[in-house]
């Protein structure tokens, strides 16, 4: 094998995995661990890994604030995965918020489709329209200031209105979730004091998100793994 393979399929493991060891890469490429050490250490020359004690995790990234009509459209597929997961948790007669996500305007179409006795809660205006559609799911929207590139209401008012309720379950949108350090992280300061509101307010807490946000950082850590019951991605619930 070429050197250039090799280092194209270490990568390959990290993207898949998350993390790689230097022993399970050494066994895995007949080489010596000194060896790998020294292709690691190129790699993240090339910015393609994260080097830490006894192997390398994946270089993780950030996100930008698209405008939501083109998040809904991204990765639609795998949303409707996440929503199916998602709905298969929310029984008749509770109450749930519905946070901003494009994965909860998913749940929330299965929601209309299904029209099964419930409350909903939410900070999202399409999932309103989206609701208004059913006859049996009560909708409630959390008033505040619309903001425009979040795409919700979100901020100090909008808490203060949160705080007011309790819910069953919510269901939480977010930008970034790293297994390593357990934080959940997006990028706008209100919109994680937002998310973090609910979070409290809730007896369980979810996340929804595609299976990518694991490799995402963003900037403001709203939460801690050890805050949720579960994350929901295309690929099930992975619960604590």
């Amino acid at each position: 094998m070429f050197l250039e393979e090799r280092y194209e399929q270490i990568v390959e493991c990290i993207e898949s995995e998350g993390r790689v060891t230097v022993k399970a890469l050494a066994d895995k490429f007949k080489v010596t661990e000194d060896c790998i050490r020294k292709d690691l250490r190129v790699l993240e020359s090339r910015d393609k890994l994260k080097r830490v004690y006894g192997g390398a995790i994946i270089q993780r990234g950030h996100n930008d604030i698209k405008p939501l009509d083109e998040r809904k459209n991204i990765n639609l597929d795998k949303k409707r995965k996440v929503a199916i997961s998602a709905a298969k948790l929310i029984a008749p007669g509770e109450v749930i918020f519905l946070d901003v996500s494009t994965n909860n305007l998913e749940i929330a179409k299965i929601l209309r489709e299904k029209d099964i006795k419930l409350t909903v809660i939410t900070n999202m205006l399409e999932i309103v329209l989206e609701l208004k559609k059913s006859n049996n799911i009560r909708v409630i929207s959390i008033g505040g200031e619309f903001n425009k590139n979040i795409g919700a209401v979100i901020g100090a008012a909008a808490n203060k209105h949160i705080e007011k309720f309790t819910f069953d379950k919510s269901f939480i949108g977010v930008c970034g979730i790293n297994m390593e350090t357990e934080s959940i992280s997006t990028i706008d300061i209100e919109d994680g004091n937002t998310k973090k509101t609910i979070i409290e307010c809730s007896h369980k807490s979810y996340l929804v998100s595609e299976d990518e946000k694991f490799n995402y950082d963003e900037f403001y850590k709203f939460a801690s793994i050890s805050d949720i019951a579960g994350i929901i991605t295309e690929k099930g619930i992975l619960r604590k």
